[in-house]
């Protein structure tokens, strides 16, 4: 389709309307600390998902809609505007998110399972109550015990979604791609807030990465399969030093 004149009038427009809104906290000092332009965001995330393609409108877009983390701005003074300072994580979370629009899911099933993975969510009606218990149990509870329930194919999809962000995360977030997920330990965490029920979910990648949150869970196999897989993994790094550094042998 040929692009005209007034498209390109009317995208400016929106662009700065959307230029006057003021989406994030403006911090007028210094920044400290790690953080990641969102160039060098996008770029690093590319490590995880070579797939991904991604222009900077679409960022926004997904930050709008909970997909990512909102940057920190920081005002540069006077004339000179303002930077964004993306946390580093944002680059799991933006491999994460690319990774798994390939098989379909909705940037909403995305933003949800996001939020049970890094905070948690109130668990208030019975779709929320069903997705629990599929994550937790693997079937749905009812409370008449001989009435079976089946469970939606909404709570089914949004159960799936949540444990692919949890393992997907976690391998980014080891530094690996995220096309080939690592052997994980799932947690799951029930906790009341304000009275109300809350509910988080989320994953260790064992031998690589381990979610602070769940360091006292890693326990018995998991434990193990955590300490042979680093093993090998010194191991194989040794080795490649070793190689690395020993002189080539004459040739005659």
């Amino acid at each position: 389709m040929a692009v005209t004149e007034w498209d390109l009038v009317e995208y400016g427009q929106r662009q700065r309307d959307y230029r006057r809104k003021r989406h994030y906290p403006i911090h007028a000092r210094r920044w400290e600390g790690d953080s990641l332009t969102l160039d060098e965001v996008i770029e690093n995330a590319k490590t995880y998902y070579p797939g991904l393609d991604i222009k900077p409108a679409t960022v926004y877009k997904w930050v709008e809609r909970g997909l990512l983390p909102s940057p920190t701005v920081q005002s540069l003074g006077g004339t000179q505007g303002t930077r964004a300072h993306y946390p580093v994580d944002a680059v799991a979370q933006m491999a994460t998110a690319a990774h798994m629009m390939k098989p379909g899911f909705k940037q909403k099933e995305i933003a949800l399972a996001r939020r049970i993975v890094l905070e948690g969510v109130p668990v208030e009606d019975e779709f929320m109550r069903d997705v629990v218990d599929l994550l937790t149990i693997g079937y749905i509870t009812s409370a008449d015990p001989n009435v079976v329930r089946i469970p939606s194919p909404a709570a089914l999809r949004m159960a799936e979604s949540v444990r692919r962000y949890a393992l997907t995360l976690a391998t980014a977030r080891a530094g690996r791609k995220v096309t080939r997920p690592l052997p994980a330990c799932l947690h799951k965490r029930r906790w009341t807030e304000d009275g109300k029920p809350m509910f988080s979910y989320f994953a260790s990648a064992l031998g690589y990465y381990i979610d602070p949150r769940g360091k006292d869970d890693i326990t018995g196999l998991a434990a193990d399969l955590d300490q042979q897989t680093r093993q090998k993994r010194e191991e194989i790094r040794r080795n490649r030093n070793t190689d690395l550094s020993a002189p080539a042998q004459a040739t005659t």
